[in-house]
């Protein structure tokens, strides 16, 4: 994250190779990647009431879809474009603790980041947390499965 007027945090913008990068289901769900460094993404999304289950709360899927394409995209970006179109990863396991409720108008801040990475296993983590105070929403640990 940069620094800009005022002390806020910005984000770099993504380099060419990663500007196209598209993540259909989660364009679907409407969170976007707002940066991609290597072994590093940040996703954000605006909760909607479309995202709630019937108590008010976002439902635990979308934070799991989420958290689950953060650690996947930075996972990309530490693997390189080519090398990722070639040999893809994909998620044989995820484990999600969802610790707080975000409801319609939260914002949340999704961090993905790479713990190790293997020749044919990978291992990453997730967190949401509202962009207002910082609330920790979910966290989540996630294994890839590397294609040789």
């Amino acid at each position: 994250m940069r620094s800009c007027a005022g002390g806020r945090k910005t984000a770099p913008a993504l380099d060419e190779e990663w500007r196209h990068l598209r993540v259909p289901f989660i364009e679907l769900l409407g969170a976007q990647v707002d940066e991609a460094g290597e072994g590093y993404s940040t996703l954000s999304l605006l909760v909607e009431e479309r995202h709630t289950n019937p108590n008010g709360v976002m439902h635990g899927g979308v934070a799991a879809a989420v958290m689950d394409s953060a650690a996947a995209v930075a996972l990309g970006r530490l693997r390189g474009e080519r090398i990722r179109r070639d040999n893809p990863h994909a998620t044989v396991e995820m484990n999600v603790s969802l610790i707080s409720a975000a409801r319609p108008g939260d914002e949340l801040v999704v961090e993905g980041r790479v713990l190790k990475l293997g020749r044919s296993v990978a291992f990453c983590e997730s967190e949401a947390r509202r962009r207002a105070d910082n609330e920790l929403i979910a966290k989540g640990r996630f294994t890839f499965a590397i294609r040789s």
